[in-house]
């Protein structure tokens, strides 16, 4: 049972409303006007975390319509298309963010996701291997980079990846048996090899 350990880290969109807000201060540059993008900022997040996610999706359309300069509201309106299981879109706006800001660890491990789930691992694996270049080794990013390397028969480097992820998480139940798995794997296909 090969598992793809899927969390979703949030930036909290109210970044956004201060960085607009820090826009018209400092600079004295309103993004376009700020009461209807802050109400559509915040509109958005409110019915995302109630859970409506088709109206959280129309009121992030409707404040990147204003300012699409923000990296935070791609990578939140991306959040909302990986939930509504809409990866491709949800791979284009973590993108955006990207190219607005590449130093989002946390853009990289979603867009991952989003990849794995279209089974696109190699592309995944390299968006993990940059949220750990960004963002430090963790337990999910390991796990899942562990997990699409396995996909891709790439046995050696699953290992050593769920061997991290032990070294982090002990009783990780689900790196236990994928590393065990990786081995029976790994050998046949060592025993392959070397029968051609």
């Amino acid at each position: 049972m090969v598992v793809i350990e899927v969390l979703r880290r949030n930036l909290r969109v109210v970044r956004m409303v201060a960085t607009a807000v820090a826009l018209t201060v400092v600079f004295g540059v309103t993004p376009a006007p700020a009461d209807e993008f802050e109400e559509a900022v915040e509109a958005g997040e409110r019915a995302y975390d109630e859970g409506r996610l088709e109206d959280a999706l129309e009121y992030y359309a409707a404040a990147v319509e204003i300012d699409d300069t923000l990296p935070e509201l791609f990578y939140n309106r991306g959040n909302v298309y990986y939930d509504l299981s809409r990866y491709r879109e949800a791979i284009e706006d973590y993108t955006a963010a990207l190219e607005l800001d590449d130093d989002i660890g946390q853009a990289y491990f979603n867009r991952g996701n989003a990849r794995f789930m279209l089974e696109e691992y190699a592309e995944a694996v390299e968006d993990y291997s940059e949220a750990i270049a960004r963002e430090g080794e963790d337990r999910e990013t390991l796990y899942n980079r562990a997990t699409a390397r396995f996909r891709l028969h790439e046995y050696r480097d699953a290992i050593e990846d769920y061997r991290s992820v032990l070294e982090l998480d002990p009783d990780h139940i689900n790196a236990h048996y994928n590393l065990g798995l990786a081995h029976v794997r790994l050998a046949e296909q060592l025993e392959h090899a070397q029968n051609e």
